[in-house]
């Protein structure tokens, strides 16, 4: 978490820089590029009015000044220099060789603008010397006439390096902002990121279970101190809400199971006294049997109450002893239905578990498919592991179950088409185990007809 704020912070820096610097990083290369331009234009002025007598009397003397003038300034760095007459044709240059004075220059764009009164600047490629140029040509007027023109070239890699150098101040101070955004970035980072850490560790401990856990008021913005108090709110009234349930839980046990047995008695002790052919003790049989199932009922609603509600802590358990041992407490009951057991589990299976879980849950798979198996049937029992997970499968030789119905076998008091007896929370109360032991549960129709009932449980690394 800390490094997703810390990314995400640098990130707003990063571009808060680049809308900031790079529109005006061009700014600055604009108006730098301008200001060589405009420099080369004055240099042109100067070196033509140099040349303006030279040129207009045709004085050998005065055109060496001008040449000799025109050299010493492309070696202090600056451009090069051809100054031609009135014709176009170049009496001076700077070149180191000079077999360009009395060439014709007046077909070049950029001379012939100059020609007509007109300062040209401007950027082409030059095939004589295979290089991009920036130009600038200005006339030379003597009076009212032009007596000339001249013009300077500049390599436009040259006055790129030029401009460059004058942004380095502004890269310096870019990179200073953007340290100085990180180490803003890594505090800001340590602060936010440490509150909202305690409060995930709070929040963890809230959900496995520990509902006195609360988070402590943090320091920083108001929105986490806020966001901790209305997550204390929250887990005082969880608590609350569970304690209510928890007593109402031992409450309706002992209500409920109390007035229940009496009437049982009551009733047992009624029937008890009547005749063996008494057409009434058939109506007692059927009120006997509804208590029951209400009794059975409210045991299954009482224990599915205690298992969403309790806080148990997971234990390391072995699967494959507890299923043999539950296996062989039904196996008289399988014997009297004639149903064959067959078990196959390894020696060891260490998985976590919440307490009773395994039992209630192996209890219930073997109760229901036995009700559904007939006679000579058989049931098959396996636990199953790997690195990652043990695997408890119930396969009975019953009718079977269609998907449809699998889908909704373990929510409450869904019983379907079963005709055997039953509340319709055995296997919800199955489901609300295995979260509690964050195993996985299911119900699919057998490749051979049946069905088979599942318990993924983690493995221990012990087992």
């Amino acid at each position: 978490m800390r490094r997703l704020f810390l990314f995400a912070l640098l990130g707003v820096s990063v571009v808060a820089l680049l809308l900031s610097d790079i529109p005006f990083g061009f700014y600055l290369y604009q108006v730098e590029r301008d200001r060589l331009l405009t420099q080369l234009q004055r240099d042109a002025f100067i070196l033509g009015g140099r040349a303006e007598d030279a040129l207009e009397d045709g004085e050998s003397d005065g055109l060496e000044t001008t040449r000799n003038l025109a050299i010493a300034y492309r070696e202090e760095g600056g451009a090069r220099v051809v100054i031609v007459n009135a014709t176009g044709l170049a009496m001076v240059t700077n070149d180191p060789d000079d077999s360009r004075e009395g060439l014709q220059y007046g077909t070049r764009p950029e001379i012939a603008e100059a020609l007509t009164g007109r300062v040209a600047t401007g950027q082409r490629f030059s095939e004589t010397l295979n290089m991009e140029l920036v130009y600038v040509a200005v006339p030379i007027y003597s009076g009212n006439s032009i007596v000339g023109a001249v013009r300077l070239t500049f390599d436009e890699q040259a006055i790129d390096d030029a401009v460059n150098r004058s942004l380095w101040g502004v890269y310096l101070i870019a990179l200073i902002t953007l340290l100085f955004a990180v180490l803003l970035a890594i505090v800001l980072s340590r602060v936010l990121s440490r509150n909202l850490l305690h409060l995930t560790e709070t929040a963890g401990h809230l959900a496995r279970g520990d509902l006195h856990t609360r988070a402590d008021e943090p320091t920083g913005p108001p929105e986490l101190k806020e966001l901790a108090a209305s997550f204390n709110l929250m887990a005082s009234r969880l608590e609350a809400l569970v304690d209510e349930q928890r007593s109402f839980a031992a409450d309706a046990s002992h209500q409920l199971r109390t007035p229940l047995t009496a009437l049982q008695l009551r009733i047992e002790r009624l029937r008890d006294d009547l005749p063996e052919d008494d057409a009434a003790v058939e109506k007692f049989d059927e009120i006997q049997a509804e208590l029951v199932r209400m009794r059975r009922l409210i045991d299954g609603l009482l224990a599915l109450g205690r298992a969403s509600v309790e806080n148990v802590e997971r234990e390391q358990q072995d699967l494959a002893q507890i299923v043999r041992e539950r296996v062989e407490n039904w196996r008289g009951l399988a014997e009297e239905s004639e149903i064959e057991l067959v078990v196959t589990t390894p020696t060891h299976a260490t998985v976590w578990a919440v307490p009773t879980a395994i039992e209630q849950i192996t209890d219930n798979y073997i109760d229901n498919a036995l009700s559904v198996t007939p006679r000579g049937g058989r049931l098959v029992i396996e636990v199953q592991t790997d690195t990652t997970w043990a695997t408890l499968t119930v396969a009975d030789s019953g009718p079977g179950i269609s998907a449809s119905d699998a889908d909704r076998a373990f929510d409450r008091f869904w019983r379907g088409n079963a005709t055997h007896e039953g509340t319709g929370l055995g296997l919800a109360v199955v489901k609300q185990l295995a979260q509690s032991s964050g195993a996985d549960v299911a119900l699919v129709p057998g490749e051979q007809g049946g069905t088979v009932a599942s318990a993924r449980f983690t493995m221990s690394s012990s087992g």
